[in-house]
């Protein structure tokens, strides 16, 4: 594991050596009434003055947002894909990761901190395994004639979740101390050491914008990830139908309550309803949201997936999600290609080993199980977040195991609202549509 402090916004007009001075300054906005340029050279030369008054204002008057304006940038190195996993849990923070679509990987295996002896010996042996496995499937796919990243995409459904990567991180200061509060209670310690880590850098360079860091009973509940026992599912668990966002588009225009609003909805033909629509979306481009009206559309999900479609899926951050963990009854995904070149078989016979010896491990087993395993997740969506995830996921270019996901989602909510979802579709899909 390598963790580094790459950088912080600083004051450049002032000279200034730490984010601290800055969230000060702009902490003093709302109740000095001198110009924010003056508040912030003040700030920037008295470091120590700048920390007292953010312990103050942050931490005894409780204005945490202060503590947004603090903005840091970390290295993220040798990590396995499943703290990987812990840490892009947090909605308001950015990442991008290295990917196993797009690299062809070596042998890079993250041994769990608790394994040693016979125990470590036994993981590194089966880790190699999967790496040899992962190297048959890619060289069997090049010599059937695919091109070397679809090779790499689908090879990679053997590798461990304690695959080795490296991700930028940048998170403001108020989010960061709840990231480490929360994941330094992680039932991993992999995961915990990643905590202990940001923090000793952090507190290097901002220390008076961490304090609250001792886990609470809800940090400690929200590793609880719910078990499962079957692998059956329901894809669309429950779907607002089109009047919501139609009546929310009649009092747009009208000014008149909501239940007269949709009154008037109940009472509108097939063919006005659509004008409606029309009319609000009318030029919307690919790279465009719908109105803000689409958030109050709601749609619930119960997906079983493999950790390569999680990990497309985690990417949407803003929406709400409960996932359980990765569970062998829940079976594996095997990549279509995989049949076409007669590897099935080996594919299957692979992860059935693992599975074996992942148990031997204890609570330390997701660590052995593959890109190809599955969990259930239970998921809820607006309206806007369902049209942006279906223009990247739907996408042409999308990876096919989430586009394969994206599309079945989106399909199962266009039955209940055809009109509300008339433009979604992957960019390469719909590009051009009311073009004219």
């Amino acid at each position: 594991m390598n963790i580094q402090l790459a950088g912080y916004n600083t004051d450049i007009q002032n000279g200034g050596s730490t984010p601290e001075t800055l969230s000060a300054s702009y902490a003093r906005i709302s109740r000095d009434p001198r110009s924010i340029d003056i508040l912030r050279r003040e700030a920037s030369g008295e470091v120590e003055k700048a920390r007292v008054s953010n312990r103050r204002i942050v931490f005894d008057y409780g204005h945490g947002s202060v503590a947004e304006h603090a903005v840091f940038n970390f290295d993220i190195i040798d990590v396995s894909r499943l703290a990987a996993e812990a840490l892009q849990s947090f909605r308001l923070a950015s990442f991008t990761e290295k990917s196993q679509r797009y690299i062809r990987i070596g042998e890079d295996l993250v041994v769990p901190p608790e394994l040693e002896g016979e125990a470590e010996a036994l993981f590194r042996s089966e880790g190699a395994k999967l790496f040899q496995l992962y190297n048959r499937l890619y060289e069997s796919l090049r010599d059937n004639g695919k091109k070397k990243d679809e090779a790499k995409e689908d090879a990679r459904y053997v590798l461990p979740l304690a695959t080795s990567c490296q991700m930028g991180m940048t998170v403001n200061a108020r989010e960061l101390e709840h990231m480490i509060r929360r994941l330094s209670c992680h039932p991993f310690a992999e995961v915990r050491m990643i905590a202990a880590r940001l923090l000793e850098l952090v507190m290097e360079a901002a220390p008076s914008l961490f304090l609250f860091l001792e886990p609470t009973a809800m940090d400690m509940f929200a590793h609880s990830m719910f078990p499962v026992s079957q692998s059956d599912g329901e894809l669309l668990l429950d779907s607002d139908d089109d009047s919501k966002v139609g009546a929310l588009l009649i009092q747009r225009k009208t000014g008149e309550p909501l239940e007269t609003a949709l009154c008037k909805w109940s009472n509108l033909s097939g063919e006005r309803r659509k004008e409606l629509y029309i009319d609000a979306l009318q030029g919307l481009g690919i790279h465009d949201s719908p109105p803000r009206i689409w958030e109050f559309f709601r749609a619930e999900f119960q997906l079983v997936l493999s950790a390569t479609a999680f990990a497309q899926l985690k990417r949407h951050r803003l929406c709400s999600r409960l996932v359980s963990v990765y569970d062998p009854v829940l079976g594996v995904t095997v990549p279509p290609s995989i049949g076409s070149i007669g590897m099935s078989k080996e594919f299957i016979q692979g992860l059935l080993e693992v599975e074996k010896t992942a148990g031997t491990f204890e609570e330390l087993y997701p660590y052995m199980l593959t890109n190809a395993h599955r969990r259930r997740v239970i998921l809820s969506m607006n309206g806007r977040e369902l049209y942006h995830f279906s223009r990247l996921r739907e996408d042409a270019h999308a990876q096919w195991d989430i586009r394969n996901l994206a599309h079945d989602m989106i399909s199962a909510v266009t039955k209940e609202a055809p009109l509300t979802f008339m433009l979604a579709g992957g960019k390469s899909e719909v590009s051009g549509l009311f073009s004219h």
